[in-house]
C-alpha cells in the first residue's frame, strides 16, 4: 500500500509519501525440523520519504529547479524477502536512509 501528498506554494513544493508492505512468503521450520515451503511470511514494513523542491523564476535563473529528498526518513531496517520461499531467490533488503540533492535547468 502506498500514499502520498504534495503542496506547492510560491514555487516551493514539499512532498511526502509512505510505503507499507506485507511480508513476503518464507519457509517455516517446525519444532521437529520439518520445513514447510511458503508456510510463513516476513513482518510488515513501512518506509517514509520526504522531499522539497523550488522552481526559480528570477532573471538569470529562469528554468532552474533544485530539490532535496530523504528516502527512508526513520532509517527503518527491513527485509523484503529472505530467500527461503518457493521461487523467492536471494535475500533482499529495503534501502537505508539516503539524502539526495538535484538541480535541473531547462532552456
Amino acid at each position: 500500500m502506498s500514499g502520498g501528498a504534495a503542496y506547492t506554494w510560491r514555487g516551493t513544493r514539499v512532498s511526502g509519501d509512505v510505503l507499507v508492505g506485507g511480508g513476503l512468503r518464507a519457509a517455516l521450520v517446525t519444532p521437529g525440523g520439518t520445513t514447510i515451503p511458503n508456510g510463513a511470511h516476513l513482518p510488515y514494513y513501512r518506509q517514509v520519504n520526504l522531499g522539497a523542491s523550488h522552481a526559480f523564476d528570477a532573471d538569470g535563473l529562469k528554468g532552474l529547479s533544485v530539490r532535496f529528498d530523504v528516502i527512508n526518513v526513520f532509517d527503518q531496517k527491513y527485509q523484503i524477502r529472505n530467500g527461503t520461499g518457493v521461487g523467492v531467490g536471494a535475500p533482499q533488503y529495503g534501502p537505508r536512509r539516503g539524502f539526495f540533492v538535484g538541480a535541473t535547468q531547462t532552456f
